[in-house]
């Protein structure tokens, strides 16, 4: 329900019985029906194992930087590849229908229409398919610690070492979303923040990871002063390496634990940004608190999180839960479990998500879309002057 909340600027209110997708039905199938799901749902998991090869090793940039069809002798030597190996990961994009192919003159050819969701480009296409292959790798890697976190004598979570690319992974997924939209298109679903970055404020972007966000930030906003902080110390180091690489002279990374933030930060920051964090953390309920702790009265708090519900059955209706709950069993719940965490998870879901912001003392709470990610909610919030 879109309701006006200041000037032009439409959100969405929710209250948290309001928030729904399409309730748990009871489906009849027969034995034959759930044989045919489940083998395209184990097909596409073999297919899309096989995309990420395609990006990791730059076979889809080179199909799509080639005119017209091209066999995969052709191929192989443009790319500087093994001719077999090409030609076998070829015809798995072919029998999934992602890459076009002739019978007769043995030749590939990629549609222009299906690289955008392939490959990241500078007119704004996210690359968002491809993308998705490489995180089901990276979390695939440690799919056998997950496993043996089951077992009641087992570990009790698994230790961010278990994932030696996901940083980078992701740092480079919010490059791509943020290039675009950061600046351009979510500033703006806050009313009057730009005008305030661009005249002068102090910034904390919690959980930064390798800063993208900061960095960007920073940036178009010379005038601000920007704070960036994670738990990893590699990632808070690569981030201050990139900050000195771009002459930046408004930005400092530290490694902190958002949980236990410096004392002296009380009342420090006119807006604070969480970008995909606090469903992650051990104490998500004392890291909201220690957020609003650190914003100023008046001040403002986005924490921006996966769109999704507290109870099941709401969930039924979005086609992308399955991912959402996969990667969420293989990285967000045991990293947070490991810490003797609470172990969220990434379906915490938008009541829950309201609920605990509330109780660390937010106040006029509103739910946006994240332009560029359709799979986040924004929660915009006040602390009460």
């Amino acid at each position: 329900r879109l309701q006006r909340c200041s000037g032009e600027q439409w959100c969405t209110r929710y209250t948290a019985e309001e928030l729904g997708y399409n309730k748990m039905a009871h489906v009849e199938e027969t034995a034959e029906e759930f044989a045919r799901r489940m083998t395209t749902t184990v097909s596409s998991g073999f297919v899309t194992l096989a995309m990420s090869i395609g990006v990791r090793t730059g076979l889809f940039a080179q199909l799509a930087a080639m005119e017209g069809p091209h066999t995969s002798v052709q191929i192989a030597e443009a790319a500087n590849m093994k001719e077999r190996y090409v030609r076998e990961w070829l015809a798995i994009m072919v029998t999934a229908r992602i890459v076009e192919y002739d019978k007769n003159k043995k030749t590939y050819f990629l549609p222009k229409h299906r690289r955008g969701l392939l490959l990241p480009d500078d007119t704004g296409s996210k690359g968002t398919m491809g993308y998705m292959s490489e995180m089901m790798m990276e979390l695939g890697m440690a799919t056998r610690t997950v496993a043996d976190c089951f077992k009641k004598d087992g570990p009790k979570g698994t230790p961010f070492s278990a994932y030696p690319e996901l940083q980078e992974l992701l740092a480079r997924g919010k490059e791509v979303v943020h290039k675009n939209n950061l600046v351009q298109n979510f500033l703006p679903t806050c009313p009057g923040l730009p005008e305030l970055l661009d005249s002068g404020i102090r910034v904390h972007d919690a959980g930064c990871g390798r800063g993208i966000t900061t960095l960007l930030l920073a940036q178009h906003f010379p005038n601000s002063t920007f704070v960036g902080t994670d738990i990893d110390q590699e990632a808070i180091q690569w981030a201050g390496r990139e900050s000195n690489k771009r002459g930046l002279a408004n930005v400092t990374f530290q490694v902190q634990d958002l949980a236990k933030m410096p004392t002296d930060w009380s009342d420090s920051f006119d807006y604070v940004l969480v970008w995909d964090v606090v469903h992650d953390l051990a104490a998500p309920e004392l890291a909201l608190r220690e957020i609003f702790r650190m914003v100023k009265p008046g001040g403002h708090f986005s924490m921006v999180d996966i769109r999704g519900h507290s109870e099941l059955a709401d969930n039924m209706g979005n086609p992308f839960a399955p991912v959402l709950y996969c990667i969420s069993l293989h990285y967000c719940m045991p990293v947070s479990l490991y810490l003797d965490g609470k172990g969220l998870g990434t379906m915490w879901g938008q009541e829950l998500a309201m609920q605990m912001l509330q109780e660390a003392g937010f106040a006029d709470i509103r739910v946006l879309e994240v332009p560029g990610s359709p799979n986040d909610l924004h929660f915009l919030c006040n602390k009460p002057s």
